[in-house]
């Protein structure tokens, strides 16, 4: 099948399905469009990896069609600020729809010559949306069952639920195939209309403002787009991005204007609010928005415009924006009691992270950003997804109720357990990077490596502090604890959760081949290779990853204290609880009072103040958008 084909499947089949499952409004028939959509699309994925690069441009028609609709989108987003009496909305809705106008009906500077462009890393993007997005949509068939259960719904929305979901995918497959920076800023804010959707999808009153915060938050990213537009037309008289990368020099502000965009996408410091206001909506919403689609949308707009910016103040500031918001996002998840809102800050963490390695700009930075790209999308989507499956069984977000979650939920505990670890702890892909992250800031001028390596640092504590934390809540529970051997799953959690758990496994213990055939690929079209793999091992120049032997190691220590927990000849005890136990439920204080035992981690609340923290970052990530435009015209 030949590329085009493979591209047309990539976006226009998500659509179909889309308008098929908004108006087929039955259950089994909905299973049926989910499974065998997911199914072309994962094949779709997998046959352009092989297939490789190409562009071109569609017909005329097409480009007809993406400017009327973005005007009908534009006048809907106006719409719906009237609508919801948002002064922000309506204004960006403005500053879009006028400009945008007369770009093209007066400048008629929308055309360009190759409208698609599909390389390395619009391939990778691909894979990530088209695995990840088809396992979270499987896994909303039993998810959105018991969310409406739970809501004691009378007539059925999941028709239009499954509409948004479903398009959400198309969208982010034409957003990385667009050459031409119209057709680009279209898929974006065909994004923004998802993620206002489904962030308000439930009708709550609590649902409706956080969307009305998503959606104006996302048009300020759009109104960045067309005032890239003007710029780039005016210096190059063009907008197609091969061209506008040609002259970095005389399109600095442009790509001022691009990484704006992507900070309101990726939720980095100050524009991070509307990701934690989306936890509201059904968790498969936030399993896409912040694992693989929307998020990830910011994340690949930076690592375009890169190689345009290298060595430049623009970069510098990036990278300071992402190593700021990797901090402060750490500290504040360590007070959560949230599970879904501990995500959320892990997940703009984690996305700071890899914009501070795309801002340094050098080979090892990069290769690290386009690594945690990779690791970090399964390893979150695969949290979310747990998360959303304890929420609906046990009726609880609250950490603190999830205590002894592994003897009554074992399954969906150890799915959870091993995407944690997986997150922050050898033997996995996400370590690789930050390691590879680590050399990359060491190695970094003084100016940036110094504070940056400190942050960095802290950061990285206060991410092992909060997840330990989580894991403790979940395997240790009183002996009196009802344990349940019969978790019962529904095929489709099981089907996604696992299939997703495999994947992060294998492509850990394949990282090697990961880097190899993924990650070298996109690096070449920017930096020469730094790194090789001998033995399926990374080799970075100054030490190496020894895959297999970490996983070896990891493996022992599993099979050994799993061997020493089953041996016979102990004696379990009651934990000492600072006063003479009584029984295995109630301890006698040194106050002469019998308490009841509960298990309980720190959080830290009295002395992490988040108000006083959310004022400062607010301030600091304001200066750091602001410096973003200045380094545009310097």
């Amino acid at each position: 099948m030949n590329p085009e084909t493979l591209v047309a499947i990539n976006v226009g089949l998500p659509v179909v399905s889309a308008l098929a499952l908004l108006i087929l409004n039955d259950k089994r028939i909905r299973s049926a469009i989910v499974s065998l959509s997911t199914l072309v699309l994962i094949s779709s994925a997998f046959l352009l990896y092989q297939a490789g690069g190409i562009m071109f441009s569609p017909e005329h028609i097409y480009e007809q069609a993406v400017v009327a609709l973005d005007f009908i989108l534009l006048v809907y987003f106006l719409y719906a600020g009237i609508k919801a009496k948002s002064p922000q909305v309506i204004a960006l809705g403005l500053a879009q729809i006028v400009p945008a106008a007369y770009f093209e009906f007066v400048v008629k500077g929308t055309h360009v010559e190759n409208i698609i462009m599909v390389d390395s890393l619009s391939i990778l993007l691909t894979l990530i949306v088209n695995i990840i997005g088809s396992a979270v949509i499987i896994y909303a068939l039993s998810y959105m069952e018991e969310h409406e259960h739970h809501l004691h719904l009378q007539k059925s929305k999941q028709n239009r639920f499954f509409f948004f979901l479903m398009l959400l995918l198309g969208a982010m497959n034409g957003m990385v195939y667009s050459n031409s920076l119209y057709w680009l800023y279209f898929f974006w804010e065909v994004t923004t209309l998802c993620c206002y959707e489904l962030i308000r999808h439930d009708m709550t009153e609590e649902a409706q403002q956080n969307s009305v915060l998503a959606l104006w938050m996302g048009l300020v990213g759009g109104v960045g787009f067309v005032a890239a537009m003007f710029v780039g037309y005016n210096a190059v008289h063009s907008i197609a991005l091969t061209e506008l990368m040609a002259a970095p020099q005389a399109l600095m502000l442009a790509f001022a204007l691009m990484a704006l965009a992507a900070f309101t996408k990726a939720a980095q410091f100050p524009w991070h609010s509307w990701l934690l206001g989306a936890m509201v909506a059904p968790t498969p919403v936030s399993a896409l928005l912040h694992s693989s689609t929307m998020v990830n949308a910011g994340i690949y707009m930076l690592l375009r415009i890169a190689p345009a910016i290298q060595g430049t103040p623009l970069s510098s500031v990036i990278a300071f924006g992402g190593a700021f918001t990797f901090l402060i996002t750490a500290v504040l998840a360590i007070r959560q009691k949230v599970s879904k809102r501990v995500l959320a800050y892990s997940t703009i963490g984690n996305l700071g992270l890899i914009t501070l390695c795309i801002g340094i700009n050098t080979a090892l930075s990069y290769s690290a950003a386009v690594a945690l790209l990779v690791f970090h999308s399964v390893a979150k989507g695969l949290l979310f997804l747990g998360a959303g499956v304890v929420e609906n069984k046990i009726g609880s977000r609250n950490i603190e109720d999830w205590e002894g979650l592994l003897s009554r939920l074992p399954l969906t505990t150890t799915v959870m357990i091993a995407g944690m670890v997986s997150m922050f702890l050898p033997p996995f892909g996400m370590l690789l990077g930050k390691w590879v992250a680590v050399d990359a800031i060491a190695s970094s001028p003084l100016y940036l490596g110094l504070p940056i390596t400190v942050m960095i640092v802290l950061g990285s504590a206060a991410t092992t502090f909060y997840y330990a934390k989580w894991i403790g809540y979940m395997i240790v529970s009183p002996n009196s604890l009802e344990k349940h051997k019969d978790e019962t799953l529904e095929t489709p959690y099981k089907l996604s959760m696992v299939g997703l758990l495999i994947i992060d496994v294998v492509i850990s213990i394949g990282a090697a081949l990961v880097f190899d055939n993924i990650v070298i690929p996109v690096i070449n079209n920017v930096y020469p290779v730094v790194f090789t793999t001998p033995n399926l091992s990374i080799d970075l120049g100054f030490t190496a990853f020894p895959v297999f032997a970490l996983w070896g190691g990891s493996l022992a220590v599993i099979l050994i204290g799993s061997w020493l927990a089953k041996s016979k000849g102990g004696v379990l005890s009651p934990p000492y609880l600072n006063g003479a136990n009584v029984d295995n439920e109630t301890f006698r204080t040194t106050a002469d009072s019998e308490v009841k035992l509960s298990v309980s981690w720190v959080f830290l609340g009295n002395s992490i103040d988040e108000a006083q923290y959310e004022k400062i970052a607010l301030v600091l990530g304001a200066l750091i958008s602001v410096a973003l435009l200045l380094a545009g015209v310097i």
